[in-house]
């Protein structure tokens, strides 16, 4: 091997835009075999024509490039895609939303990894609509995200006024004096500010402990070994008929603010063709057209939810994406006012 391989690590709370970031460096043409690890709680969303084929946990892409989704292990993770027959010229490496970015770097100051990658940078992708409106111990999270970054790429400032958008910024630099800010939409950041931007100083990796970034799954056993400082929670819907479009708009409408993320693919009646990208981002929801279904292969909606700990109300959430189904029977009378409350309330506190 001719020298260490550069890293760069993308972080950033959730919703932020770091996949679409992601997309970005893999669609551009930078000339270089690039390795991607991913450490989501859902599937990577890779456009359809950078897939040429999947083996276990790894695609390989049109590109040259390889994607590699990490379970529970970085280092066997990093130490497999160093060891490949041909190794990654680059690795990028996608953090969770919830992640500490200290705790992910560090463990390339491990002796076994040492002397293959080399950390380059850690980019923090940051939210300028939504990042003050997170919570108090969601912020907490993000200042860790921001303070670990040597560059900031504040995005989405299409969605804020000039004023809001100055207001991130200070308060960006305040956490981050040193660290490189540039803004864009759609995560429209030029190659060279990402890519090989120089090397990261190991020496602020050892400048604080790494705080817990553990993620429950919705459901889970309190009593286990973890620390309980974690705050979230994951809940994961599947249907095999197809979803009404008035009603998930109406339920769309209706969840709680305890639910910080939702991201997936719907089945939805009154475009069978073509699965629906559903994205959540805090206030914010959208539905958007995606990739063709499979002709002759199964649709299904399938939905990935991130909340608070504790706060998600698996059985209650499922009743009600339950009766988004095209052929599920009408809300009874009940239900539908329920509904409406539901809709008033959330009208107000946006308000």
């Amino acid at each position: 091997m001719p020298g260490p391989i550069p890293v760069t690590l993308i972080a950033g709370f959730l919703g932020a835009g770091k996949t679409t970031l992601l997309n970005r460096i893999l669609k551009g043409e930078h000339g270089l075999r690039v390795a991607v690890l991913v450490n989501d709680f859902g599937a990577v969303n890779i456009d359809s024509e950078l897939i040429v084929g999947v083996e276990g946990e790894t695609v390989s892409l049109a590109n040259g490039c390889i994607c590699c989704t990490i379970r529970d292990d970085l280092l066997n993770a990093a130490l497999a895609v160093v060891s490949r027959h041909e190794p990654p010229e680059y690795i990028v490496i996608e953090a969770s939303g919830v992640s500490d970015p200290y705790s992910i770097a560090q463990t390339f100051l491990l002796p076994s990894l040492r002397p293959y990658p080399r950390l380059d940078s850690i980019v923090a992708v940051v939210d300028a609509e939504q990042i003050r409106d997170i919570g108090p111990q969601n912020e907490m999270l993000a200042m860790d995200q921001i303070g670990a970054a040597d560059l900031v790429v504040l995005n989405k400032v299409d969605l804020v006024t000039p004023a809001a958008l100055g207001a991130v910024r200070g308060w960006i630099r305040e956490v981050s004096p040193d660290a490189r800010v540039i803004e864009t939409t759609f995560g429209q950041a030029s190659l060279d500010l990402l890519l090989g931007v120089g090397r990261y100083d190991p020496e602020r990796l050892l400048e604080r402990p790494a705080r817990d970034g553990h993620a429950h799954a919705a459901g889970e056993d309190d009593d286990h070994d973890h620390d309980h400082s974690a705050v979230f929670s994951t809940w994961t819907y599947a249907s095999d008929e197809a979803l009404s479009q008035a009603a998930l708009e109406r339920a769309l409408d209706n969840l709680p603010p305890t639910i910080y993320r939702a991201k997936g693919f719907i089945w939805l009646r009154e475009n069978p063709v073509r699965k629906i990208v559903l994205q959540v981002v805090g206030k914010r929801a959208s539905l958007s057209l995606g990739e063709l279904w499979p002709e002759d292969g199964p649709r299904r909606t399938q939905i990935v939810m991130i909340g608070a700990h504790g706060k998600l109300q698996p059985e209650r959430l499922k009743a009600v994406f339950d009766q988004c189904r095209a052929g599920a029977p009408p809300a009874s009378a009940d239900e539908k006012l329920k509904q409406a409350l539901d809709w008033v309330r959330k009208s107000f506190l946006k308000g």
